[in-house]
């Protein structure tokens, strides 16, 4: 997978509703009579790809080495339940669901282990499995149902939200013998509505206190809580590690929430770096997130799929959407469920509950970025709540108290800046968006108080015509000498009045200068925008 810059975007339409998206195009999609919730990705040792989704009657596999040509291979009939969640182990599915009713009628559906290998068989091989656990108070509790699950690089089963203790993380050894998994041990501080392992240490999910939970799981059976750190909207659902374990990425399950971005490589010190909502429409509920090298894919209830570039998680910057379900929009639980990106053929799978399965081809795009800092050109102080507008980007932001303003893009083009602040003369330049890159950009600013147009010993003075291609008249000042300034204070070139015309003596860029003109003692500048 290589990176392209090219940023595509596609307005695809379906009968009479319009389906939006950038950088994200359908490649299929399969229907269901019942409704879809989670999804996973599994790869066979030939290199098959198959989508494992849940669904409200059990877990359906459907072969998608085609993209354009999904082929349904089973269905795996289980007890009714909204909640499924799938994980995988060698060539084993691992499949929780969380209807506690469902105990009644279908007693034996705790965690269902599917051998992937019976994929092409006339009868696919499964069974599930009730363990009965100790709970830290001593009781006996048999499994039942679990809220979801994750599978470490090491083979270990972790299962959250479970019917057990407190609902925190059973920890299961699934690499030693992975069709008959064993209990070594769990975190039950708190009740994980779901949660993320790398190297031992569990990044959970306890959403009823709306913040992560740092947990080390050396010692299976004797697991360490080492740090929590609360989420901006208190109803933390969905926890993420970066590929360095340098950076979480956290969603809440709410609406109008964030994708939030933090600093974990002290856990003495966690820090916010930047938080994030799709573009696709106002009130809409993240749901969950999943890094991928430096881009974060996360799903959307009526939003669909957002691509997040990363790389700088001080500045997340969304590079790439597909809305799936175009019928919803706003608050509810409609629409995407999850996404899988994981595929060696760089395809997403993602569940959408009303509309089924989507296989989508992403272009993944690297962010163009700019860091601005905004100050007086004569006193240097900073200057905040500067109106700073890029044209073609389409982005608007206001300078800080410290002059300091952030901004990104998926595009990578030639765009145009201005820059406004009252009593200040207008800044205007052209600015170049580069890929990849998070650039510096300094606009100093020139006080209307060192601007002249009127003199009182003199005549008006006039610049036309302005804008220009370097070519004007000055009238009101016949003698003297200009020199030429750009928006850093640095000097560009110099020259003496010729009577009233000037012609510059070198080609400039697109953008906001400044002429300053001296004759005898006195000196008055002049902004002067020239064109391309």
């Amino acid at each position: 997978m290589r990176p392209t810059h090219l940023a595509l975007l596609l307005f695809l339409s379906f009968g009479l509703s319009a389906q939006t998206s950038l950088n994200i195009a359908l490649k299929s999609q399969t229907t269901y009579l019942n409704d879809m919730n989670d999804i996973w990705g599994y790869t066979s040792s030939s290199g098959r790809e198959f989508a494992l989704g849940g669904t409200t009657a059990g877990v359906s596999i459907v072969e998608v080495t085609n993209p354009a040509s999904p082929t349904k291979k089973q269905f795996i009939q289980g007890p009714y339940s909204i909640w499924r969640d799938l994980k995988t182990w060698d060539h084993y599915a691992y499949v929780t669901h969380d209807n506690t009713f469902a105990w009644n009628t279908i007693p034996d559906h705790g965690l269902l282990i599917i051998d992937l290998d019976s994929i092409d068989n006339a009868t696919p091989t499964f069974k599930t499995m009730n363990p009965v656990i100790q709970t830290p108070l001593g009781s006996m509790d048999t499994l039942q149902t679990a809220h979801n699950l994750y599978i470490d690089e090491k083979g270990y089963a972790y299962l959250f939200g479970a019917n057990v203790g407190n609902g925190g993380a059973l920890i299961f050894d699934v690499a030693t013998d992975p069709w008959n998994p064993t209990y070594v041990g769990m975190y039950d501080d708190y009740y994980f509505h779901d949660g993320m392992v790398r190297g031992d240490t569990i990044w959970g999910s306890a959403v009823y206190q709306g913040k992560f939970v740092v947990v080390d799981a050396t010692v299976k059976d004797s697991t360490v809580a080492l740090a929590t750190h609360g989420t901006p909207n208190a109803f933390t659902h969905n926890t993420w590690i970066s590929d360095d374990n340098s950076v979480l990425f956290t969603t809440d399950e709410i609406g109008d929430a964030y994708l939030t971005a933090y600093d974990v490589s002290d856990l003495a010190n966690i820090t916010e770096l930047d938080r994030i909502q799709t573009s696709l429409g106002t009130s809409v509920i993240p749901h969950n997130a999943h890094v991928y090298d430096q881009w974060v894919v996360t799903s959307y209830y009526t939003a669909g799929v957002q691509i997040v570039d990363a790389k700088y998680p001080e500045l997340l910057v969304e590079v790439g959407f597909y809305d799936t379900s175009p019928s919803f929009s706003g608050n509810g639980f409609y629409g995407n469920w999850g996404a899988y990106p994981y595929f060696e053929s760089d395809a997403i799978i993602c569940s959408d509950i009303e509309e089924g399965l989507f296989v989508l081809e992403p272009t993944y795009v690297e962010a163009s970025r700019v860091h601005l800092v905004v100050y007086d050109s004569i006193t240097r102080a900073p200057l905040s709540n500067a109106d700073i507008v890029f044209d073609i980007a389409s982005d608007t932001l206001q300078s800080s108290i410290d002059g300091l303003a952030n901004a990104g893009t998926h595009l990578s083009v030639l765009d145009s800046i201005s820059v406004k602040l009252a009593g200040f003369v207008t800044h205007k330049s052209a600015f170049q968006w580069q890929a990849g890159v998070f650039d510096t950009l300094k606009i100093s600013l020139l006080n209307v108080n060192n601007v002249g147009t009127q003199d009182a010993a003199h005549s008006a003075i006039v610049l036309q015509p302005n804008p220009n291609n370097g070519t004007f008249q000055l009238t009101g000042v016949e003698d003297g000498a200009y020199q030429l300034i750009d928006g850093n204070g640095r000097r560009l070139e110099e020259g003496l009045l010729l009577k009233d015309s000037i012609t510059l003596k070198n080609k400039y860029a697109h953008g906001t200068y400044y002429l300053r003109v001296q004759w005898g003692s006195q000196a008055k500048t002049f902004p002067v925008v020239l064109l391309p």
